[in-house]
């Protein structure tokens, strides 16, 4: 490919839900390039794809660069499969991390402080101050499964509340945020934590990794699905909720979306439902992100480095 050096020889094609607002600022900083909702022609210098669930009506490998208006790459992923020399792949996190943090906290500290319970007593008109004690976030342990950006911004919301974070990651590595990082495979490490926030991306090795095995080392914790609705095994996860493995299951990501009516989620009383809002990706971000990555192709003429092992699926 040839170093980018003039923006008119730069076409963009947008696939995408919030069109409208990213060509808007595509327009206002960089007029010259050019901008489409349709298949682009192989004639630039450089062939931009954005999209969040790629187009079917092209090759999208056949891109320099794709940039994902969301968090979540897996559909990229998908759909470039085992192609040999894959596209730069960037994507957007903008405020999706504090999101997603509050999120979590909104949830641990609804567990903590036993709302429901004390909700519950008013309606029954019922004083009783041992059953609505609460427990407190200093003194627990959560563990976070993914220590990439996500799961770093979850670990410094609850950090601000005294809550120790331990990370689980495939390499194990140190990452911000976090008072320790085990591997994913180090399951005696989950004994001890009072909650588990899943904050995994879909890929074939995290399918259903949520299972039988990992709640068998848990003892009456709550968990938080905010990754992926593959992550999780469901069947296992009704039976640990029956064993008291799992006290509770906030789950905002399922397999299949939106979750059928007839779900026994729906109605089980130790399960909350959310519509996979923890996390929403702002049209704004999106924009923003892209632009600041143009504006720094521009300046260096090369593609910036990719944020996304696609043989990986993140």
């Amino acid at each position: 490919m040839k170093p980018i050096r003039d923006a008119s020889q730069v076409g963009i094609r947008l696939h995408d839900s919030n069109a409208d607002v990213i060509e808007g600022a595509l327009r206002d900083r960089f007029a010259a390039m050019q901008v489409t909702r349709t298949p682009l022609a192989p004639s630039y210098d450089l062939r931009i794809l954005v999209t969040f669930r790629p187009p079917e009506d092209e090759d999208i490998a056949s891109y320099d660069w794709i940039h994902s208006t969301g968090a979540g790459v897996d559909a990229i992923c998908r759909r470039l499969g085992t192609t040999q020399h894959p596209p730069i792949v960037t994507r957007t996190i903008g405020t999706m991390p504090k999101q997603i943090g509050e999120y979590c906290l909104a949830y641990i500290l609804e567990d903590a402080q036993r709302l429901a319970q004390r909700r519950s007593q008013q309606a029954r008109k019922l004083w009783d101050r041992t059953a609505s004690a609460p427990t407190y976030c200093f003194d627990k342990q959560v563990a976070i499964l993914g220590t990439g950006e996500i799961g770093q911004g979850i670990a410094s919301t609850l950090s601000s509340v005294g809550i120790r974070t331990i990370g689980f990651s495939r390499s194990g590595n140190r990452a911000t945020g976090f008072d320790a990082v085990h591997t994913l495979d180090d399951l005696n490490a989950l004994r001890h934590v009072d909650a588990v926030v899943s904050a995994l991306p879909a890929t074939a090795a995290t399918d259903q990794l949520l299972n039988e095995t990992v709640f068998s080392q848990l003892k009456h914790a709550l968990l938080i699905n905010v990754g992926r609705g593959s992550t999780l095994n469901e069947d296992a996860l009704l039976r640990a909720l029956d064993s008291g493995c799992v006290r509770r299951a906030v789950l905002d990501v399922f397999r299949q979306e939106p979750l059928p009516p007839e779900h026994r989620f729906w109605t089980h009383d130790r399960v909350t439902v959310t519509p996979h809002v923890s996390g929403l990706t702002q049209p704004t971000d999106a924009a923003s992100t892209l632009c600041t990555l143009l504006d720094e192709v521009l300046r260096v003429h090369q593609l910036p480095d990719s944020m996304v092992t696609v043989s990986l699926g993140y």
